[in-house]
């Protein structure tokens, strides 16, 4: 059996065929090439993946099965498993159907043809421009580890009610770690960058960078325990989002019990100046995509505006328990059932430059890089995060480096009461963009 679009059809007909009530085909081929770096290029790898999920419903019972066996054996195989098993499962009294809305928001420039053909060497170059964009830098600095990877996808959907509908996607990202040397003591620091296409790929500016701020922390040090004003740099504000918000506002966290802002729709949960906009069809975003992992349009759309909670993140399943439709944010791998999130969460920005921030400031910290947020909270908003590189800020000046304290409160208390302003300028890191943001009267665990 050949994998071109008419065959997700009579994979869906045989499924149905063999019992399904009904049925949804999910259809994945993805190449990666990537290449690690220290101060010279490591063996690159190049990575495929080529699959199929077939979900099945018989009646209420439900079923997933994926395989990467594409031989009509192999897809047959999958199918009558996925049946079987549904028919051996207990009926999920909740299940009313798969995604009824299959479609897709068009989209330009999430796909790139240079990118989705991109070889080792083309990225080999990437990587050593890097690796001198670092002593560029300073002199002190030298590249210790250093990741980037090319990747397109191809993802193809379709199920009872609808398709197929296909989209194609590249990205590019990568990080890189540096260290510098001084009189026997080092400093360290870290950047990432993303982009849709090899040649808007950046980075290079993200390694000089890296390679001129690590001798800054050679001498950093912790700090007294008390109260400070601090500011989040974009990199620490996306982690902190992603990690305490992101579940939060999933509508399977809150029908389970286990979001904050269960049943707060249309109250105050965040200071007014906050929204939180989920740009799930935005094409520079990593999580950008035509239509989710049940082939429902995707859309942008605010989540909390001004301070106000508007709506969760929707898929097929937590929509139909309320009786409404989805809101485009099913996450699933070929093998797995779709769950809610939101897609790209974005934190509006304000009107502040980060210089204003700063003068603003008489006894604080500007907090470059964090450790260990992934161990907060989210379902209590307990935050707990070590600070590994921030600006001691004195009188609305920078005095030096700090290392090693940690930030602790409540997130949603800090959410609520204690950001004051918000930058003008965002960056994107992972499944979040955000500005500076300051907090006033954070607690700090130093020495």
């Amino acid at each position: 059996m050949s994998t071109h679009s008419h065959d997700v059809e009579r994979i869906l007909k045989l499924a149905e065929e063999l019992g399904a009530t009904e049925a949804e085909v999910y259809r994945v081929w993805g190449r990666e090439v990537r290449i690690r770096a220290t101060d010279k290029i490591v063996q690159p790898k190049a990575l495929e993946l080529d699959a199929i999920g077939v979900r099945v419903a018989v009646s209420k019972r439900v079923a997933v099965v994926g395989t990467q066996d594409l031989s009509e054996a192999g897809i047959r195989k999958a199918v009558e498993a996925a049946v079987s098993i549904a028919r051996a499962t207990n009926e999920d009294p909740d299940w009313q159907g798969f995604n009824e809305e299959v479609g897709l928001t068009p989209l330009n420039n999430i796909w790139d043809r240079e990118t989705a053909e991109t070889s080792p060497e083309d990225l080999a170059n990437v990587v050593k421009d890097a690796i001198i964009a670092v002593s560029e830098g300073s002199p002190l600095s030298r590249p210790v580890r250093c990741l980037v990877s090319a990747s397109s996808s191809i993802v193809e959907l379709i199920n009872s009610y609808g398709g197929p509908v296909k989209q194609r996607v590249t990205s590019v990202a990568g990080w890189v770690y540096v260290k510098a040397l001084r009189d026997g003591k080092e400093g360290t620091f870290s950047g990432d960058a993303f982009a849709r296409s090899l040649r808007e790929f950046r980075l290079r500016d993200v390694a000089k960078e890296a390679g001129a701020k690590a001798p800054e922390f050679i001498d950093s040090k912790p700090i007294p325990t008390s109260t400070y004003d601090v500011i989040l740099a974009p990199r620490v504000a996306t982690s902190i989002l992603s990690i305490m918000l992101m579940p939060a506002l999933s509508a399977l966290s809150v029908q389970q019990g286990r979001s904050p802002l269960a049943d707060k729709v249309g109250e105050a949960v965040t200071a007014k100046h906050i929204t939180i906009i989920d740009a799930g069809a935005d094409p520079t975003k990593p999580d950008g995509r035509e239509f989710d992992d049940e082939g429902h349009p995707t859309v942008n759309r605010a989540l909390i505006k001004e301070g106000i909670l508007l709506d969760y993140a929707y898929d097929s399943y937590t929509a139909k328990k309320e009786g409404r439709k989805s809101t485009g944010n099913a996450w699933r791998n070929y093998s797995s059932s779709p769950t809610p999130r939101p897609n790209h969460v974005l934190l509006k920005p304000g009107n502040a430059s980060l210089d204003e921030m700063i003068k603003e400031i008489r006894n604080g910290l500007l907090v470059e890089s964090t450790i260990g947020e992934w161990l907060s909270n989210p379902v209590s908003g307990d935050l707990n995060a070590t600070v590994t590189h921030a600006y001691l800020i004195r009188d609305g000046e920078v005095r030096g480096t700090v290392k090693g304290v940690v930030l602790s409160g409540n997130f949603y208390e800090l959410m609520k009461g204690n950001i004051d302003l918000i930058g003008k300028a965002t960056e994107t890191h992972g499944s979040a963009t955000a500005p500076h943001i300051l907090l006033r009267n954070v607690r700090v665990a130093g020495k």
